[in-house]
């Protein structure tokens, strides 16, 4: 299960990555699709994210972890909607909703803290989509383009 837990993340992170490289290395014209369906494959990660909650430790389900869960979800939602607005705001938010469950994943999953590996691949895998997120954020604010 771990293994196949750590395959799919890194799996995840090429789409990422390949997304967020489209301005860069296809066309500028494409740019701003491209940055909102990053926006819009991380929000829907951030809410499958917080669904996940739902099935840590079930022996310690509580209501804290169901309030995180829904709380992320509509979080993801939220960064979602914020993308047809502002693509900033939204490239923001979604840093801070992955490093913020990531910070929560740590401190309350079981799971996280048992499966070294796991919890490896976790941090790395967060730390390369927020640079990917950095990245399209500097595209978007880029004076030269």
């Amino acid at each position: 299960m771990q293994k196949t837990k750590v395959n799919l993340i890194y799996w995840g992170l090429i789409l990422f990555v390949s997304i967020s490289l489209i301005p860069w290395v296809l066309s500028s014209a494409l740019a701003s699709l491209a940055i909102q369906i990053l926006v819009i494959y991380g929000s829907i990660i951030v809410a499958f994210l917080g669904g996940s909650i739902w099935g840590w430790d079930e022996h310690l389900s509580n209501s804290v972890n169901l309030l995180y869960a829904i709380g992320f979800s509509l979080l993801g939602l939220g960064v979602a909607v914020i993308s047809f607005v502002n693509l900033s705001i939204s490239l923001v938010l979604l840093i801070v909703s992955l490093q913020a469950f990531l910070a929560v994943e740590k401190r309350r999953s079981q799971y996280f803290q048992a499966n070294i590996k796991y919890a490896k691949a976790r941090e790395l895998i967060t730390t390369l989509v927020t640079i990917c997120c950095i990245t399209s954020l500097v595209f978007i604010h880029n004076p030269y383009i």
